[in-house]
């Protein structure tokens, strides 16, 4: 750390927005990349209070009582610095005004702790800090003889709002294909992980339901056929991982060898905390680390990127 800091850190404001899981968990190991990228000593804030806990949540209308510490006792990111008991506390918003905060407060005499929401403004500038991540990872690759290709299908509340995030089914298949191909053709043994989450029976979503928080101007049906799972069943050597644990299902896409990222957070976060897989990501408002194999719109990738970074398992 910076030695001319010794009374600033930073941390994350944990309070000030409390939406789903993997949007938090972006932010925070967001926040840490940055502190290593200005040097500025980091102090972590663990989550406070999970907004969306799951389509399952979604269907009963009610959260779980233990998500958060759950997702804590996983996630925790070691501080830097010990917190006096009377920091002077400054809330941004954006990482970009950090440094503005850390002069302006050089010489108060007082521990300066920043509290910040996004790190975006610098992340999203300089993706490649994020490398520091995998180092956190809380989950181990497991040691067997095949390769896994994991495919994230972010669907759940997507079907109520922003559901410009969703990749069809066609995208997913058609990566996975290709990628299926390419391993048989130089007879690598594989298995396909499909996760995604996929409503048990028809219900209604109201307004006031569990993590809508009146996002939606009336009520709406979901129910199992919207997902269309029995498509994914022309993709090879397919496990389904459907309705799993989220994070059971964070741990089995952080240590695939191959991951298929949707346009989510959750998949963001498991990419970056996977030292050692090939990421195929569509371009969406988070930018990609360098490493990372970009996919069109059809699933069409460098597939030479792909099998340049498989090369350890041939």
């Amino acid at each position: 750390m910076d030695p001319r800091s010794p009374a600033f850190a930073i941390t994350y404001a944990n309070d000030r927005l409390n939406d789903g899981a993997g949007a938090q968990l972006h932010r925070i190991y967001g926040l840490y990349a940055v502190s290593r990228y200005l040097h500025v000593p980091y102090v972590h804030s663990p989550l406070k209070t999970i907004g969306y806990h799951g389509l399952r949540a979604l269907e009963d209308n009610a959260g779980f009582h233990d998500t958060e510490s759950r997702y804590n006792r996983l996630c925790t990111v070691p501080s830097d610095v010990e917190v006096p008991h009377d920091p002077l506390v400054h809330d941004v918003t954006h990482a970009d005004e950090i440094e503005y905060v850390r002069e302006a407060s050089a010489a108060n005499g007082r521990f300066n702790l920043c509290r910040v929401l996004f790190p975006f403004s610098i992340a999203d500038k300089h993706p490649e800090i994020y490398r520091c991540i995998a180092q956190l990872s809380p989950f181990r690759r497991p040691r067997l003889p095949w390769l896994r290709v994991a495919i994230h299908v972010r669907r759940g509340e997507l079907y109520l709002f922003e559901s410009q995030r969703m990749l069809p089914n066609a995208y997913y298949i058609s990566c996975a294909q290709t990628v299926a191909g390419l391993l048989r053709a130089r007879s690598i043994p594989f298995v396909c992980e499909l996760y995604t989450e996929v409503p048990t029976k028809t219900f209604v979503v109201t307004p006031a339901h569990h993590g809508v928080e009146h996002r939606i101007p009336h009520d709406v049906v979901l129910g199992p056929e919207m997902n269309a799972v029995e498509e994914f069943d022309a993709i090879p050597n397919l496990r389904p991982r459907i309705n799993i644990d989220p994070i059971e299902a964070l741990e089995g896409l952080a240590t695939a060898d191959v991951l298929i990222m949707s346009r989510s957070s959750f998949s963001y976060v498991a990419a970056i905390l996977n030292p050692r897989g090939a990421i195929l990501c569509h371009p969406f408002w988070h930018s990609p680390l360098p490493e990372w194999i970009l996919s069109d719109g059809d699933g069409r990738f460098s597939e030479a990127a792909l099998l340049q970074q498989l090369a350890a398992w041939q």
